[in-house]
């Protein structure tokens, strides 16, 4: 049987509703909790973000409500080298992955399941879906019922490939747009009859600026459809790609990993006026060398501002023309690169000086990682029955 992907609110988007189903609500942190993992109980809700770069994971009790995990792991997988020896790898393992993969990373082939938000390595995907169901539920007994979050931009292949990977490993999953989530996850229920309050499920647009991918969605009180929705394939990655050319040419000399190209992108990122002082040292024919990457850094950040600006103009008029002052007022930041110094305040003033009335550009926060999983755990703690019984997998 396939998954089902929900176009229709078919839970509350209120809390003053309450989900029709028998296990109570639990309330999921903002944050991945010191000890992620709690003894498992027999049925298990989850909410999993399945990203590209890392993946986070909230699940609960379905019976008591008790959180069992709530944590980020990185999306990857590595595969031993080839004759390597006994006592080189935890266990011997063959396969490691997350964080362990990560600390053996020299002598493992690294595999990273999805590119630019989507499954681009199946096996590698359904082998990563089977450690987190490790994770949530060591004895392999209980049934596992998932809300996995899905790109704005997947195509019918890009979900028929989810579905792939956690057939055989959850018992039944529902797949809703990711934007949506995010939405869901960042609300605060507690301040809904705040009047100040604005709300980002009822009219937001929501911008995730991830490693592949940057999404923009539309969200006004029901799942988006492909006409609120618009993917643009510029993200964290290009900045990476870019920066990385562009200290190639200022320092020919040096040789630069791209884990310390991303490193650095992640300390020193920023848009707007060009800054200095932004020291590294690097190796030059194994000797040290610092070097300043504050120019060429701000050069690539800058890059993927001109880019999201040049498509969330595109976006802008896809709303209804009656709602689009108010969605103007509710622009939301998520992702990787909500976090580059001055994102919001510089996409606000190209939105203001490109002639928009009153826009305010917000961030979601430094919890954006979870906030999808956030949502998804809130869809599958408010799904019905019949729900999960055409949902199976």
């Amino acid at each position: 049987m396939s998954t089902e992907e929900l176009t229709q609110p078919e839970f509350p988007v209120t809390n003053d509703e309450q989900p029709e189903q028998e296990e109570p609500k639990s309330k999921p942190t903002s944050e991945p909790s010191e000890s992620p993992v709690k003894p498992t109980s027999n049925y298990i809700i989850l909410g999993l973000d399945l990203g590209t770069n890392t993946s986070c994971i909230q699940a609960v009790d379905s019976a008591s409500g008790e959180e069992i995990c709530n944590t980020v792991v990185p999306t990857i997988v590595g595969y031993a080298d080839r004759g390597i020896l006994a006592g080189i790898l935890p266990g011997d393992s063959a396969e490691l992955y997350g964080d362990e993969a990560l600390e053996n990373e020299l002598h493992l082939r690294i595999a990273r399941p999805l590119k630019d938000g989507v499954i681009e390595d199946l096996d590698a995907a359904t082998k990563f879906v089977k450690y987190i169901r490790g994770i949530i539920d060591p004895s392999g007994k209980a049934t596992i019922h998932a809300v996995v979050g899905v790109p704005s931009n997947a195509d019918e292949t890009a979900r028929e490939n989810v579905q792939k990977a956690v057939t055989g490993v959850f018992d039944a999953a529902i797949l809703v747009p990711e934007p949506f989530l995010a939405a869901y996850g960042f609300r605060d229920e507690s301040r809904l009859s705040d009047p100040t309050y604005m709300d980002p499920v009822k009219n937001s647009l929501f911008i995730d600026i991830g490693a592949g991918t940057t999404d923009y969605c539309i969200i006004q009180g029901y799942f988006p459809t492909p006409e609120d929705q618009l993917s643009m394939p510029v993200a964290g990655d290009d900045v990476d790609d870019h920066l990385e050319n562009g200290l190639a040419e200022a320092y020919p000399e040096t040789r630069i990993s791209s884990n310390k190209i991303r490193e650095y992108k992640e300390k020193y990122s920023y848009v707007g006026e060009p800054q200095y002082g932004m020291k590294v040292r690097v190796p030059v024919a194994g000797k040290p060398r610092t070097i300043d990457v504050g120019k060429q850094v701000g050069e690539a950040c800058n890059m993927l501002l001109e880019k999201v600006f040049e498509s969330l103009e595109k976006v802008i008029p896809m709303a209804r023309p009656d709602s689009v002052f108010e969605m103007l007022q509710n622009i939301i930041l998520t992702g990787g690169g909500s976090m580059i110094q001055n994102m919001p305040e510089e996409l606000q003033r190209l939105l203001l000086e490109s002639g928009y009335e009153s826009p305010q550009v917000h961030v979601a926060g430094e919890d954006f990682k979870v906030f999808v999983a956030n949502g998804a755990l809130k869809v599958a703690q408010a799904a019905k029955p019949e729900q999960w019984a055409n949902s199976k997998v």
